[in-house]
Order: structure tokens, then C-alpha cells, then sequence
């Protein structure tokens, strides 16, 4: 079944050849004009968590282009009307004096590059070695050539350092060579461009001050100073060619050169900053030679890739950009538990340095699945603010528990637009499942020991902001929120918000559960600290069962809040351009009163795993969202691009993927000048492991349903769980795993478990794509009030009936039983008394009907449905019961099929095939794709006529022609019934069954 492609506003793109040489992969080139500006500097910029520097070459590097965690400063927000709880300042990170900088003389005179002119320029990343390698051959003013070339190194797993070699070659003359190793304090003209930029916000004008030497300070320190930071440099510098002296403020080296000699010089300049002090200078180490740090870099660089190689057959440049992606995002990983990631990390000054909730829900994943001591700090950073959080939380009025900021730095609140900024009470939930996934990639229990304390006074929130509604059945809502849509504020029923709040309190309940059974101690200690009890931890695990996450009956979609649905749509879904953003074009309010997303909540939920719905349900929303969706953020490709790989919306997925993975190496979004997207180049990764690879990390292990898109002919990537690195490697048949390193492991492939040890396992792409399962006796126990409601309708009109002719009705439907009955009892009756009995033994039925609830459901069907939905598998409900529909809303699952066939609307009954044919149809499925669940010999025979493998609970003696038998489904695995085919064509049914 075709189905019509989503509309989606286009996009404008400049595109740029990102390497001169297409397959070189762990390269990015530029060259000439490419190679220079503002959009180079944030492509070409290195850091290490610690300092970072923008790719900008040294003889131009005048201006500070050096970023510091630590180097920002808190100003004050006015307001001409304030109220409680808004935010009193903001941090801005600044950019710090230019480690690169140098002055160049020539025979005693300066050299002017501005009245210079680029001969040749060339920029190369080198993603292998952790080096970037620049080159430029300048004409002078005077007609005279000379090449200045750089390596630059920032060491990853070294402290905050920049080294340079530098090499400075006159080409057509001889002349007495001079370069000053200076440090740049220029004040930087900025961009006017960007002042009304809210992507940029409060840019400011650094203007450094060169601070006296303290006692202790050696010549080679420099000190700087700007407001509240305070900096200090030391700074080594070697040459074989030529003598290092010493000047005021740095370092000189001069040397006689012919034409076409070179003057060599190896500089390294280490880092420190503190805020309110001067800097203890024994914190800051002496600089190592050049040769070490490119040494320990390529030793670090080796480690980063052999835990996260990955390369995509059929795509070249794909691959080159995820690599590029991937690599800046370790660069930027702090190494500080005294900070997270800035959107921008440390290539950028874009939102000022900020922290976000990408942090933990873009970022974080990465890290905790490659270099999980990365992920660790990270949260190492917002335990150490909780103290922070609980103030946030109590100036905007909550009595109890701790609010983490929206943006910040230094733990406060940052955003003075509190409908988009505070309101955004998901950090909470965030952070809370960047704990849960980081401890399940790791194993690390002394972690989620000592995150303890925040989780549950971040959980405290949501009771504070929702209440459990009975004009809701009892639903948990939650009111007045922002979702990480900002076009959509101050909502009830967010759905990302509730989404995440589930997760967040039942996670939360868990970790008291673990706690007081593993540390009994620990636990009542905490617990009487904050005052915690288990009525309230029982609280919070209701909460998270019934929280409000609805299907609108009408657009048969999940609205993104109670409102969004019934506003109307935006007309103006232009493509992305010149103007920039719709934020950039409109007043918040007429964005927040029409049906527009600047990403789409309800596929970042779907994305995260934090909901699991039907695949049918995915494709509507999908399709829906789709429409009203102006991907104004860089985050929501990643979203619709995992989403859009899962449901096998290739194209859809491969359009997404890339405008993730070159959002900045092609200026998607016309500002990279400010730094690089660190949440959309870390999305990049997750698309192609979370998306094609199908990777989910709800459970224990690692759970994979890998696909392949056309135009690739194979992938693979690795990541890490539990100490062991796993290579996943794709291709159009299946998948092959490998455990390359660690302890063996356990996988699941499409639901099925795999022990990966010494061997690689290969295992085939399954062909089964839905299951069918009946309803009476497969889901719940119904059989018992149908033989109540037969047995009194027999006993009220004078009919034999007992719990042997009650057997013979399994699978049978309600017209077919009262036959059998009144052929049993040797009775007939008109056709109107016929159907008067129907409808009285139906009232009887419903009338039993009325006790039930989700506790009637067998155990282990919710958690087989989680697990083939998991296994990108369909579901399906074909019951002759008329009332299955009820049925299955009382039990709570109504909404977990793709489809429920009507027993009304066929022709036949069981044991015909009708339903089932009916219901795989619906599906949108062949029937040889699918397989059917019954425990009723009618039922066997009609999955049997429809051709499809049939799958029996109860015993072999009750269903001697099912294909495979089970006690009960809570017995029924996904890998058995993947495996059911194969049992069926082995053991000669296929053939009998399809003739």
C-alpha cells in the first residue's frame, strides 16, 4: 500500500565539497576562501573539554579566539516590570587572549596581512591523528611570496594546552626572518550581523588587561584579566633553526634565511583560569614538548576510534561528515565536573556558552556508549549544582524538591523569557535519564548511589505541577509547561514533558526500591535528610503508570498538549533562508497560538524510546507532525530522522540524517559562524545507531533491529556497554556482532537474545513483520465469564450446558456457540428468538465485563508488546468476540495494536481465515508475513487456512496443529516466535498449511 509522501517545508542549503579528496573520509580539506573566515574558524577548531580554539591562522590570530570553561562572567538582567523568580543574571562566556597569535618582521619591518593577498590557503582536519594542518602562501605588499604553515595539537586527554609548530618559509627572497610569539588581547569587532540573533544573544566585546606577575610567576607566564576571570598563561617555545629569546609578553625568534629556507618553531602555551581570585600558578604545568603531546594525541585519538569506528559502504561523504561530527563532540566532552557541554561546546560563542537539556539527551548518549567517563562528568556537573536547583526551584514558588535552570553556566538560571526558558520543567527528566542510561551502559552502582538524592528531588517536581484527574479515568497531568518545542508555551499535557516525568518518577521509585534493598543504611539516612517516606515513593510510581500520554480519537494521532490540535495552522511555512528561523520573523505569541512546531515533541519522545507505540500509531504521527513541523531547530532532524529509519521511510530518514550530519559543514543553518551545532553533530551518530541500527537501551542489554537503506551496501559501528566494545556491522541479508574487546556480553538482535564471546554471530534479517494474536484466553481470561454468561442463559431457558460443551465453544463466535448449544440440547428456535437470545447472553457477558480492568491482563503481554514493537514487529487482534474492542479498553491496552480486526465485518468465522486475512491486510502486511497466537483448535485452523504459522498456548494434547506451543503468552518470548517459522518449515506444516 503506497502511501503519500509527508509534506515538509524545504529547505535552502549551501553546499560546500567538504574534502578535496572524496575517499578520504578521516579528512576535512578546504581550501582557498573555504578555508578562511568566520565558518572555518568554528569548523576547523580544536579543544579537549578543558580549552578550546577556534581554526583561525596564527598570522591572523591578533583577536582572542581561545574559550575556557571557566571564562565567563555574570551581569545582571534588568526588567522594567519583575516578579518573583525571574532570573537575576546571566552567564556569558567570553573569549579568551589568542594562544595562536603571532607578528612576523621582515629584515626589521612588520608584516601587514591585511594588505596582503591569499595566494594558496589550505585547512586539513586530520580526524586520524587529532591535527589540524594549515597552510597559506601570501603575496605581500611588496610582490614578495612567503608560505607560513602550522600544525596545531589540542591534546585530548591532556591538560588545557594549545601547541603549534610553526614553520615560516620565504619563497623568492632571502631576508632576515622575525616572529614574536605573542598572546592576542585585539578587542574583536564581532558580528553586527548577528546582534538581533537570538542564537547569538549577548555577545560580548572581550577586552582583556595584562595583570602584573605575582611572586612565583617564571617570565614565560602572562596574566589576564576581565572582570571576575582571571587567566594565566605559560608558554614553551623551541626551535632547532634558530635562538628563543624572551619579550615582553612572549617570545621572539629570528633567523637569516635564503630563498626558500625554513624557520621552524615548536610552541606550546598551557592554560588556567579562576573566577574572584588570581590563579595559584602551581596549578598551571609546565607545557610538554610538542613531539610528547603529538604522541599522547595519537594515542588518544587511536582509542577514541577503536571504540567508535564506524563506516558507511554506498556513502562516502556521509561517513566523512559523521566522523567530523563525531570527533568535534569528544573534542568538546568536558573533562570538568565543574561543567557540562555548551550547545556551542568550545568552537563558538552562540548562546553564550550556555548549558542545555541537549546536554544530557543529545550529547550524553554518545559519550556514555564511547568514552563513558565523559558521560559520568557530565552528571558529575549537575549533582554539584543541586544545591543550585533546589534555589531555582524554590524562587518560583515550589515548596520542595529542586528545578534544574534551562540555561545556564554557573548553576543558575540564565533565561530572562521565562514562557520558553523555566517553564521548560523537562531538564528534570532529562538529566534523570541521562542517569539511567549512563548506569546501564556502565554497570556503575556507586553512581547511581550517589545521583540518588538528586533524582528524587528533581522527582518531587511533577506532583507540584500535576495531580491525578478523575475526569481522566485518574490520569497523572501535568500543567503550565514547555515541552522542547518553543513554539508551544506554558501547555498542559506536553507530551515530551509527561513523556520524560513517566520515566523520570518511575526511575526515581526504582533507584529508593535499590537503594534501601543494597544499602539499608544509606538509604534512611538520606531518606530522613530530605524527609522522604515511602507513601511518597509509592506516589510516584503511580504517577508514572498513569500519566496522561493520550491518542486524539479524531486525527488518530498523539497530540502534542491539550491545545495543539485545535489551534490553527501556520500559512507561513517558508523555507529556511536568509530571513532565518520563524522566531526570527514573529512575536513568540503568534507562534504559540498557531498548530506550528519548531520540532516536533512527539518524535523526540518516540526517538528517546520514552513511549513505545504501535508501528501504526508511529506512522501517523510521523506523517501528522511531519506537516506542522518547521524544523527551526537543529535537534528536530534527529528526531524525525531515527523516527523516519525505523519505519522504513528511507529517503524521508536519509534526507534527515544529512541535515544533521552537515548542519555545519554546509551552513544549514546560516550560523555556524557562531560554533558548531554540538547536539545536532552528536545526533548524527544516533541516527545512524538508534535509527538504521534500530538500537534500543530500555533493558538490561543492548537491544538492536538494524536495517539497511538503499544505496548502502553495508555499515557498521561500535560502541561500548559494560567495559566491552560490540562492532555492529549491517548489510542486506542481517547483521553481524562482534565483541572486540571486554568481558562476553549479551545483545538482543530483533528480540533475539545473542551471547556474544569469542566468535562473531551472524544473524539473519526475520521475515515475520506481524503477529495476530487472538483475544479470549491468549490476553486475558474471558472464557470464564462467556461460560458464566452461556451457563445462565442455557439454566433460563432449560438447556443442558456444562464446562465439556463450554470446550467445544473456544474460538467459536457468539451465533456459531448458541448453536452448538442448541444443537446440543436438541432445541431450535426462530429467528427472532435467536437473536433475542444473542443479545441476553451479551448482556449478561457485559455485565461481567464491568469488573475488569488492567489488572485482568496475563502477565507479560505488555512486556512481549514493548518487545516487538522493539523489534520493529507489528501487532494485530483478531477475536470473534464483537466485544473485543471493549474488552481491550479495559484493559488498557486499546491503543497497542496497529490494528483490531471486526468480527462484524467478515464474511466467515473462525475457522475460516477471514480475521486473520482481515487483519494482516490491515496491517498492510502479506499474510506469509505474519504469524498467529490462539489457544483455541478453531482459531489453529483458521491462522492455518490463512497460511500463516500458528503459535498455540496450551498443551500439544489441546492444539495438536500448532506449529509451536506455549503454556502461556507470558511464557511467549519474541525469539520464539521469530523462531516458529523456522520450527514449522523443518517439521513439514508450511507445505501442508499453503498446499
Amino acid at each position: 500500500m503506497e502511501r503519500a509522501p509527508a509534506e515538509r517545508a524545504p529547505r535552502v542549503r549551501m553546499t560546500v565539497a567538504i574534502s578535496s579528496a572524496a575517499s578520504d573520509t578521516m579528512r576535512l580539506v578546504r581550501h582557498g576562501g573555504d578555508a578562511v573566515g568566520d565558518q572555518a574558524a568554528a569548523l576547523f577548531a580544536l579543544a579537549n573539554g578543558l580549552v578550546g580554539v577556534e581554526g583561525v591562522a596564527d598570522e591572523c590570530a591578533a583577536a582572542p579566539c581561545a574559550y575556557l570553561p571557566g571564562a565567563y562572567v555574570s551581569r545582571p538582567i534588568d526588567y522594567h516590570e519583575s516578579f518573583p523568580g525571574y532570573a537575576t543574571a546571566t552567564d556569558t562566556r567570553i573569549k579568551c587572549p589568542s594562544p595562536v597569535a603571532l607578528r612576523l618582521r621582515i629584515d626589521g619591518a612588520p608584516v601587514d596581512f591585511a594588505a596582503a593577498e591569499r595566494a594558496e590557503t589550505e585547512s586539513l582536519l586530520d580526524l586520524a591523528s587529532g591535527q589540524l594542518r594549515r597552510r597559506t602562501r601570501w603575496c605581500l605588499a611588496d610582490g614578495r611570496t612567503i608560505e607560513i604553515a602550522a600544525v596545531r595539537i589540542v591534546p585530548l586527554d591532556g591538560d588545557a594546552c594549545v601547541a603549534t609548530r610553526l614553520s615560516v618559509s620565504p619563497i623568492d627572497f632571502a631576508a632576515t626572518i622575525e616572529i614574536d610569539l605573542i598572546f592576542g588581547t585585539d578587542a574583536d569587532r564581532g558580528n553586527a550581523d548577528a546582534a538581533d540573533d537570538p542564537r547569538i544573544s549577548g555577545r560580548l566585546r572581550p577586552v582583556w588587561t595584562v595583570q602584573p606577575s605575582e611572586p612565583g610567576d617564571t617570565p614565560s607566564v602572562v596574566r589576564f584579566a576581565q572582570g571576575a576571570v582571571e587567566l594565566a598563561y605559560r608558554q614553551r617555545v623551541a626551535s632547532i633553526d634558530a635562538p628563543v629569546v624572551r619579550i615582553d609578553g612572549g617570545h621572539m625568534v629570528r633567523g637569516a634565511l635564503v630563498a626558500g629556507g625554513t624557520l621552524s618553531v615548536d610552541r606550546v602555551v598551557a592554560m588556567t583560569c579562576t573566577r574572584g581570585h588570581p590563579v595559584d600558578i602551581a596549578a598551571l604545568p609546565e607545557p610538554q614538548p610538542f613531539d610528547a603531546i603529538a604522541a599522547a594525541q595519537q594515542r588518544a585519538v587511536d582509542q577514541l576510534w577503536a571504540h567508535a569506528d564506524f563506516a558507511i559502504a554506498g556513502d562516502d561523504a556521509l561517513t566523512q561528515a559523521l566522523r567530523f561530527d563525531l570527533f568535534q563532540l569528544h573534542q568538546s566532552a568536558s573533562r570538568d565536573p565543574e561543567h557540562s557541554i555548551a550547545a556551542k561546546g568550545l568552537s563558538g560563542e552562540g548562546y553564550e556558552g550556555h548549558y542545555f537539556w541537549d546536554a544530557e539527551s543529545f550529547m550524553l548518549p554518545v559519550l556514555a556508549l564511547q568514552m563513558p567517563d565523559r558521560a559520568r562528568t557530565l552528571l558529575q556537573y549537575r549533582i554539584g549544582k543541586l544545591a543550585a536547583a533546589r534555589a531555582h526551584a524554590r524562587g518560583i514558588g515550589h515548596a520542595r524538591g529542586a528545578l534544574y535552570p534551562w540555561r545556564t553556566i554557573g548553576g543558575a538560571e540564565c533565561s530572562s523569557h521565562y514562557p520558553t526558558g523555566s517553564a521548560q520543567y523537562h531538564i528534570n527528566g532529562d538529566i534523570a535519564h541521562g542517569v539511567a542510561l549512563y548506569v546501564a551502559a556502565t554497570g556503575d552502582s556507586d553512581f547511581r548511589r550517589a545521583a540518588a538524592e538528586m533524582l528524587f528531588e528533581t522527582a518531587r517536581i511533577w506532583p507540584e505541577i500535576g495531580a491525578f484527574d478523575p475526569r481522566r479515568g485518574g490520569a497523572f497531568c501535568i500543567y503550565g509547561v514547555t515541552g522542547p518545542d518553543e513554539y508551544s508555551a506554558l501547555v498542559d499535557n506536553d507530551y515530551y514533558t509527561n513523556a520524560i516525568a513517566a520515566r523520570h518518577l518511575a526511575y526515581a521509585a526504582d533507584t529508593a526500591d535499590w537503594l534501601a534493598h543494597t544499602d539499608p543504611e544509606a538509604f534512611a539516612a538520606l531518606a530522613q535528610a530530605i524527609g522522604l517516606d515511602g507513601e511518597e515513593v509509592a506516589m510516584w510510581r503511580r504517577a508514572a503508570e498513569a500519566m496522561w500520554l493520550p491518542v486524539d480519537a479524531e486525527a488518530g494521532v498523539s497530540p502534542q498538549d491539550d491545545a495543539f490540535l485545535g489551534r490553527p495552522k501556520l500559512a507561513d511555512l517558508a523555507p529556511l533562508d536568509e530571513r532565518g528561523p520563524l522566531l526570527m520573523r514573529y512575536h513568540p505569541m503568534i507562534l504559540f497560538r498557531h498548530q506550528i512546531a519548531k520540532q516536533g515533541n512527539v518524535l523526540q519522545a518516540m526517538a528517546m524510546d520514552l513511549v513505545s507505540l504501535p508501528l501504526a500509531l508511529q506512522r501517523r504521527n510521523f506523517d501528522y507532525y511531519s506537516r506542522v513541523t518547521a524544523h527551526d531547530s537543529t535537534l528536530s532532524s534527529v528526531a524525525f530522522a531515527i523516527v523516519a529509519a525505523r519505519l522504513g521511510e528511507d529517503a524521508e530518514a536519509l534526507d534527515f540524517h544529512r541535515e544533521a550530519a552537515f548542519v555545519d559543514l554546509e551552513n544549514r543553518h546560516g550560523n555556524t559562524s557562531h560554533g558548531l551545532h554540538m547536539a545536532a553533530l552528536a545526533g548524527s551518530w544516533l541516527v545512524l545507531t538508534h535509527g538504521w541500527g534500530g538500537l534500543r537501551l530500555g533493558g538490561h542489554s543492548p537491544a538492536f533491529a538494524p536495517r539497511i537503506p538503499a544505496g548502502w551496501t553495508r555499515y557498521h559501528f561500535r560502541l561500548m556497554w559494560r567495559g566491552s566494545v560490540i562492532e555492529v556491522a549491517v548489510d542486506a541479508e542481517g547483521a553481524t556482532y562482534r565483541r572486540l574487546s571486554g568481558a562476553p556480553v549479551e545483545i538482543f538482535d530483533h528480540g533475539r537474545p545473542v551471547r556474544l564471546a569469542d566468535a562473531a554471530v551472524s544473524m539473519a534479517r526475520p521475515a515475520v513483520q506481524g503477529v495476530i494474536f487472538d483475544l479470549d484466553g491468549v490476553l486475558t481470561d474471558t472464557a470464564e465469564d462467556h461460560y458464566h454468561a452461556w451457563q445462565a442463559l442455557a439454566d433460563q431457558y432449560g438447556y443442558a450446558f456444562d464446562r465439556a460443551a463450554n470446550d467445544r465453544l473456544k474460538g467459536v463466535d457468539r451465533a456459531g456457540s448458541l448453536r452448538l448449544i442448541l444443537d446440543g440440547a436438541g432445541a431450535s428456535v426462530d429467528d427472532a428468538r435467536f437473536e433475542a437470545m444473542l443479545a441476553e447472553k451479551n448482556a449478561l457477558y457485559r455485565a461481567r465485563l464491568t469488573a475488569y480492568s488492567p489488572a485482568n491482563l496475563f502477565d507479560g503481554v505488555r512486556a512481549l508488546f514493548a518487545a516487538l514493537r522493539g523489534a520493529g514487529i507489528k501487532i494485530g487482534l483478531a477475536s470473534a468476540s464483537r466485544n473485543a474492542g471493549d474488552v481491550v479498553r479495559l484493559l488498557g491496552i486499546a491503543d497497542q495494536f496497529d490494528f483490531i480486526a471486526d468480527a462484524g465485518a467478515i464474511a466467515a468465522n473462525k475457522p475460516a481465515p477471514d480475521i486473520f486475512l482481515a487483519c494482516a491486510d490491515g496491517m498492510g502486511l502479506p499474510p506469509e508475513r505474519c504469524i498467529g497466537i490462539e489457544d483455541a483448535q478453531a482459531g489453529i485452523s483458521a491462522i492455518h487456512a490463512a497460511g500463516m504459522v500458528a503459535i498455540g498456548i496450551g498443551s500439544e494434547e489441546a492444539l495438536p496443529d500448532a506449529d509451536v506451543h506455549v503454556p502461556a503468552i507470558g511464557a511467549l518470548s519474541v525469539d520464539q516466535i521469530l523462531s516458529a517459522e523456522r520450527e514449522a518449515a523443518s517439521a513439514g506444516n508450511l507445505s501442508k498449511k499453503t498446499g
